[in-house]
C-alpha cells in the first residue's frame, strides 16, 4: 500500500469511522452488522484495493459496507425463516439508531435501498453530491435524482405520520 493511501486510511479511522458505522447502520438497519461490515470493507480495501482511484474513502467504505451489511441481513433473515419453520425462535433484535426521531427512522427505512443510501451519506455523513457519487461509482446527476425522489418520499411519509400537510 502506498504512503498516501495509508495516511488516508489512518485519517478515515481517526475522524470518520464512527460516522460511517452509524451511516451504514441506518442504511442497512443493524448497528452490529454495520461495524463488522465497515471493518470487512476496510480489510478488503487494504488487501485488494479498488482498480479505480478512490478520492473519498468514507464514501467508498460506506457503499461497500452497506452492501455487505445488507447481505448479512438477508442471510440472517433467511436463516431465521428456516429456523422458524422448525420451531426455533430467533432472539436477535435490531438496535435502534438513537440520534434520529422514530418517525424519521421509519421513513428512511421505507425508502428504496439506493435512495436510503444516498440520503444517509449526504445528510447524515454530510458528504457532497460529488463524494456520494464516487462511492457507488455513479454520476452526480444520478445522486441528485435519488436525493430528489427520497426527499419527496420522506416529506410525504412524515407529513402523513405527523397528520399534517407539507409546509413550504
Amino acid at each position: 500500500m502506498d504512503e498516501r493511501t495509508r495516511i488516508d486510511l489512518d485519517a478515515f479511522v481517526a475522524t470518520e469511522y464512527a460516522k460511517v458505522v452509524s451511516a451504514v447502520a441506518m442504511i442497512a438497519g443493524n448497528r452490529d452488522d454495520a461495524a463488522d461490515s465497515v471493518q470487512d470493507a476496510l480489510v478488503g480495501f487494504i488487501a485488494n484495493p479498488p482498480a479505480r482511484e478512490i478520492r473519498n474513502i468514507a464514501a467508498w467504505i460506506t457503499v461497500v459496507a452497506a452492501n455487505r451489511a445488507r447481505d448479512r441481513h438477508r442471510s440472517r433473515a433467511s436463516e431465521s425463516r428456516a429456523l422458524g419453520r422448525v420451531g426455533v425462535m430467533d432472539e436477535a433484535a435490531v438496535p435502534v439508531i438513537d440520534t434520529l426521531d422514530i418517525d424519521v427512522q421509519a421513513a428512511l427505512r421505507s425508502l428504496p435501498d439506493r435512495q436510503r443510501e444516498v440520503c444517509v451519506m449526504h445528510y447524515l455523513l454530510d458528504l457532497s453530491v460529488e463524494q456520494v457519487a464516487e462511492g457507488p461509482g455513479v454520476t452526480e446527476g444520478t445522486v441528485k435524482t435519488q436525493l430528489f425522489r427520497a426527499r419527496k418520499a420522506l416529506s410525504a411519509s412524515l407529513s402523513a405520520t405527523r397528520g399534517g400537510g407539507a409546509h413550504d
